[in-house]
């Protein structure tokens, strides 16, 4: 109970981090048409998430991301300046599609000195203003990755894949 209680307050701290956006991002209304990197309903929980139910969209700029491979033939995903990934949290199975979801905002800048790794990450709840969370809350995890990880195919050979814990999306 004590480190449930430790880690509350943790997010806490990290989110008392953020700043309110004037002028910045904005949810483009149509993201649902875009297309979707994972194409289930996600049920299962994950750090950062919890045991929520999550759709994920992505605009048609995140689709072109490049694959390269170095000298030694370790391949190395990169996502193009405007990217954006958009994804949807219910607290509810049941909610899907029929509330106002929670959304969390991943998008691309590499030409601001603000963003961490070339990401923004934006969270909006319903009713509310969207948020950018500056700090290591998100970056933190996301650098996870880019390595071995528990989630979807698992990147088992550790590529590099800019910071997105899907699969090379194409």
């Amino acid at each position: 109970m004590r480190s449930y209680l430790t880690a509350v307050c943790i997010v806490t701290l990290f989110l008392s981090c953020s700043t309110r956006e004037e002028g910045g991002f904005t949810v483009p209304p149509d993201y649902r048409s875009w297309g979707k990197p994972v194409k289930k309903l996600l049920d299962y929980p994950v750090p950062g998430h919890g045991p929520t139910f999550r759709v994920i969209y992505a605009n048609k700029t995140a689709f072109t991301a490049s694959v390269a491979k170095n000298q030694t033939g370790t391949a190395r995903i990169t996502m193009p300046d405007g990217s954006i990934i958009i994804k949807e949290i219910y607290k509810k199975k049941g909610d899907v599609n029929k509330k106002e979801p929670e959304l969390t905002i991943m998008v691309k800048n590499l030409k601001s000195k603000l963003s961490l790794h070339g990401w923004f990450y934006y969270v909006k709840h319903p009713g509310k203003p969207i948020t950018r969370i500056d700090g290591r809350l998100c970056i933190g995890c996301h650098e996870a990755a880019n390595e071995p990880h528990p989630y979807f195919d698992k990147n088992a050979k550790g590529i590099f894949r800019d910071y997105l814990f899907t699969s090379y999306i194409k």
